[in-house]
């Protein structure tokens, strides 16, 4: 894919660059954590073509979220067309016993010498030992993109819980016959019957309504008015820094705790799909009409999914969500667990679901669930391994320019998971894998050490290119790494991505000692 020419440039960082850390010092440093071994076979989506991602993770002529140059007009956001597949994981990391890489500065060194583009970060850990194996302007701040999500998934995990599912509720006020439906932050849900084997759609509205139809007639009731409960939100639905242009190109919709197949619209056999204005009124009205094919009369109700969404959560007719405002529960659908969604935002690099993630670890911090809390709650949760002194986040998707992280932090994170006992173990492995799934699909098809192996997250703006994952080298030695470029020529953006992938190609292929 060619960047436009006239695509404008991102804005440069004015961030100043954080101290390094003594690398000799650090180098010697062994904590030597528990011989675990990454998570395996764990169950990925083969993409049969794109997925909907990031929307520069895909389409790299999207323009600057942040410029104030005039925007272009680009492609939208590809439906994503998926089928299940059993992917293993990469092998079980070899134990302390097994030769170290010694020569891995030697070889990365060759590589960016020969490469045409400059101004690179980047880290190499052992993932059982911690050994910094290379590392090059590791604790300067760029901005990641997409490998944002790394941040947002670990988060997720750590502070919700792998096992949780979030839940989609009825509650029926006997007081005034009205009946609510509640949004829990399930990203999606759909439209139709509750799929036990999905994670998009594990949930269902048409199996909601039939059940809360059941608990009603049980209760001689067969009327209701229809009201929207979306307080497990508040504040803006949508960031100051992001076009509202981007909702009809699939990239982005307004996040709220209520919508059907992450806002998309339209039919799923088209191509290309836009995500609508006002995703939880829609999903009410969806609701709506299940519940009239039930047997129960709606004599009233906020989800005619007419007007406009303004953006704020009271747009959607929300009200209290505390114990008992609504009335008496009636039926609740479930989500996939915690984990099954961070692994459908990581292959998807789905945006969508990534803020949703940010605000729910807000909530499972004991924050208000928002656009504005999602960030810091990310980075609390992570406190006690990242720097947050050089980590500046403002979404928990990676749309904006504005985001600052380090090589170093994200290894920090990536190897704190390779040598995890709970929910974290899994973060690596539900990464993209290189030639097969997501946005790496068609990287490292010809790579025989690689392909199949690489788990990592893809980061790509117009002006960035970033890759961070993990990848077992030829000896056996779990390699956890962080690769990033910012500011790149756009005509040189290609290169840049070719020497990430010689990179971690070089990695893959040696013992390095």
């Amino acid at each position: 894919m060619n960047d436009s020419p006239d695509e404008p440039e991102a804005p440069k960082s004015t961030d100043p660059e954080s101290p390094r850390a003594d690398r000799t010092q650090r180098t010697r440093r062994r904590r030597r954590g528990r011989a675990a071994g990454i998570t395996a076979g764990v169950l990925v989506l083969l993409l049969g073509g794109y997925a909907a991602v990031d929307a520069y993770d895909l389409v790299p002529d999207l323009p600057g979220f942040l410029t104030t140059d005039p925007q272009i007009e680009v492609q939208t956001v590809p439906t994503p067309r998926a089928q299940a597949k059993d992917v293993p994981a990469p092998a079980s990391a070899v134990d302390d016993s097994a030769p170290v890489p010694t020569t891995v500065p030697k070889t990365v060194d060759a590589i960016l010498k020969d490469s045409k583009v400059k101004g690179f970060g980047l880290e190499v850990r052992d993932g059982l030992s911690d050994d910094v194996l290379y590392a090059k302007d590791e604790t300067t701040s760029r901005t990641p993109a997409s490998v944002t999500k790394v941040f947002t998934a670990a988060a997720a995990l750590k502070s919700i819980g792998g096992q949780t599912r979030l839940a989609t509720k009825t509650n029926f006020d006997k007081s005034t016959d009205t009946l609510t439906l509640t949004g829990g932050g399930d990203p999606l849900l759909s439209a139709g019957d509750s799929d036990p084997a999905s994670v998009n759609g594990h949930g269902g509205l048409r199996t909601l309504a039939e059940d809360t139809a059941a608990a009603l007639k049980d209760d001689d009731v067969t009327e209701v008015a229809l009201n929207l409960d979306t307080s497990r939100y508040t504040g803006e639905d949508f960031a100051s820094g992001w076009e509202r242009a981007d909702i009809a190109k699939g990239v982005i919709t307004p996040i709220q705790p209520l919508m059907i197949d992450t806002g998309y619209i339209g039919s799923k056999d088209r191509e290309w799909r836009a995500r609508s204005e006002h995703p939880a009124k829609d999903a009410l009205s969806a609701f709506a009409k299940e519940l009239k094919k039930a047997g129960i009369d709606v004599t009233d109700s906020d989800g005619d999914g007419g007007g406009d969404s303004t953006g704020s959560t009271d747009s959607t007719g929300s009200t209290d969500s505390s114990d008992n405002a609504n009335g008496t529960e009636l039926a609740r659908v479930e989500s996939a667990t915690i984990s099954e969604i961070v692994e459908y935002a990581l292959v998807h690099s789905d945006n969508v679901v990534a803020e949703m993630l940010g605000n729910e670890v807000a909530i499972a911090q004991g924050q208000e669930g928002s656009l504005e809390n999602g960030p810091k709650a990310v980075l609390e949760a992570l406190g006690e391994s990242v720097d947050l002194g050089r980590t500046h986040l403002v979404d928990t998707s990676g749309l904006s320019y504005d985001n600052r992280i380090a090589p170093h932090d994200l290894t920090t994170v990536l190897q704190a998971s390779v040598v995890a006992d709970d929910s974290l173990a899994g973060l690596v492995s539900y990464f993209p894998v290189g030639g097969l799934t997501g946005t790496l699909h068609d990287r490292f098809l010809d790579e025989k050490n690689a392909s199949g192996v690489v788990h990592a997250k893809t980061g790509t703006l117009s002006t960035v290119t970033s890759l961070a994952g993990g990848v077992l080298d030829a000896e056996g030695r779990y390699l956890v790494f962080s690769i990033q470029i910012d500011d790149v020529d756009k005509d040189k953006i290609l290169e840049a991505r070719k020497t990430v992938d010689d990179i971690v190609t070089a990695l893959a292929n040696c013992g390095c000692r």
